[in-house]
């Protein structure tokens, strides 16, 4: 079982974390909310993770769409011009992101939590999120991150209880030798 207030916990780092993870590129003004329901309109395509420990598991997905919107976006957080990304660095790109979207989330989880355990991030297809709704989860949410009409990202959670779930998040304060900690660098 997942407690109400855990419930409440997760969605203040999981809004937190996209937020972060987001701005750190160009665009500092994301309209982020939280969806009543994961939904058929979603973007087609998602990074997914996972964060495991004797208590939980938790899958945490990024969702995007490949298109002109989000390629600028990639281009612009490599200094790149649209037409030299190629396929690779975008899709690396977007796996990174993932990294550092699931990589804070777990960082902040970690204090109340001390022995979690992270995936590599893996790139599937939309159509793979029918065997997740086939899963049990004793809790889900999901939020989209919004700049302009095409430029969308949604952070979800999953989250499998072995056993009570309940933990309260304090108010997060994020000093800036705390958001250098962690950071990738891409090569």
């Amino acid at each position: 079982m997942v407690t109400q207030e855990a419930k409440n916990s997760l969605e203040t780092l999981l809004q937190k974390c996209l937020d972060d993870t987001l701005k750190t590129v160009a665009h500092k003004n994301w309209n982020i909310r939280k969806l009543d329901k994961f939904n058929a309109d979603m973007p087609a395509q998602f990074v997914m993770l996972t964060i495991s420990s004797y208590a939980f598991r938790i899958f945490m997905l990024l969702h995007f769409s490949k298109n002109t919107s989000t390629t600028a976006y990639v281009a612009r957080a490599l200094k790149l011009d649209v037409d030299k990304i190629g396929e690779s660095r975008y899709y690396d790109y977007l796996g990174e992101m993932g990294n550092t979207f699931v990589g804070g989330f777990k960082r902040d989880l970690g204090i109340y939590f001390p022995h979690l355990g992270m995936s590599t991030p893996n790139r599937l297809a939309a159509a793979s999120m029918q065997f997740l709704s086939e899963m049990k989860f004793d809790y889900s949410s999901h939020f989209k991150a919004s700049h302009g009409e095409d430029l969308n990202f949604i952070g979800s959670i999953y989250v499998s209880a072995y056993r009570d779930l309940n933990f309260r998040v304090e108010k997060i304060h994020k000093t800036q030798s705390e958001a250098e900690i962690g950071a990738l660098e891409l090569f």
